[in-house]
């Protein structure tokens, strides 16, 4: 047997409203991973009010998914934190489901795995807004003062952990609503484990746009998980 099918991985991935990219990016997953690696999806649906509930469980029918499903929406981090307790796997990557990580990565994340406890991705051309690239950019040097996390794109949801990490970040109360890996990767951090970043293909988003990081909903969102940063700092030691 492949040494790689002895091995066990997961792939959570939050989905809110996303009916459009779904189907193509979970047979997109399973074409790459097929016959290479032993995985299974974990999908945490959160409120959506497309037809994302319904798709998710015809895929049920094809695919390896544990589905958890919310009827309202409790916000990316919680929706996040959601999955990772439902997680039992050697390996869990996280990432997001609009289309923009592209799964060929993935098994670039898993020759790297043995490297450090997190392989987190890096976006070497990022292809989204420029507004969000400038608050990107301003949060990340906030960050950078308050963590000195050697991190070039701390925030980006497209990651690997061993259980070791996941197990004992799973039962914190996240602080920044929106900002899940901003605050996973300190806490991560804080707690000393280690990290190893990759370079990563970044792609445009093929179907509709962010509900959350609209323009004239940033300034509010920066504003929230600045706050959120200040309290994981100071005041969220666990």
């Amino acid at each position: 047997m492949n040494k790689d099918l002895i091995d066990n991985l997961q792939i959570l991935m939050p989905v809110h409203n996303e009916g459009k990219s779904l189907e193509e990016i979970i047979n997109k997953i399973h074409e790459v991973l097929k016959k290479k690696i032993n995985f299974s999806f974990i999908i945490c649906e959160d409120g959506s009010n497309d037809d994302t509930l319904d798709i998710l469980k015809t895929l049920k029918l094809n695919y390896p998914i544990d589905l958890i499903s919310h009827p309202n929406k409790k916000g990316y981090s919680n929706a996040v934190i959601d999955g990772i307790k439902k997680a039992t796997s050697e390996y869990l990557l996280i990432m997001d489901s609009d289309g923009q990580c592209d799964p060929n990565e993935i098994l670039k994340f898993w020759d790297n795995r043995k490297k450090a406890d997190l392989i987190n991705g890096n976006r070497t051309q990022r292809v989204d807004f420029l507004y969000r690239k400038f608050f990107s950019k301003f949060a990340f040097y906030v960050y950078k003062f308050f963590f000195n996390l050697e991190l070039k794109d701390p925030s980006f949801a497209f990651a690997l952990m061993n259980k070791k990490v996941y197990s004992n970040l799973s039962s914190f109360k996240p602080q920044m609503p929106d900002g899940f890996f901003w605050e996973f990767n300190a806490r991560a951090k804080r707690k000393g484990y280690s990290f190893f970043e990759i370079d990563i293909n970044h792609k445009k988003r093929k179907y509709g746009n962010t509900k959350i990081f609209h323009f004239y909903k940033l300034p509010r969102v920066a504003f929230i998980n600045l706050v959120g940063l200040i309290k994981v700092k100071f005041f969220y030691r666990d």
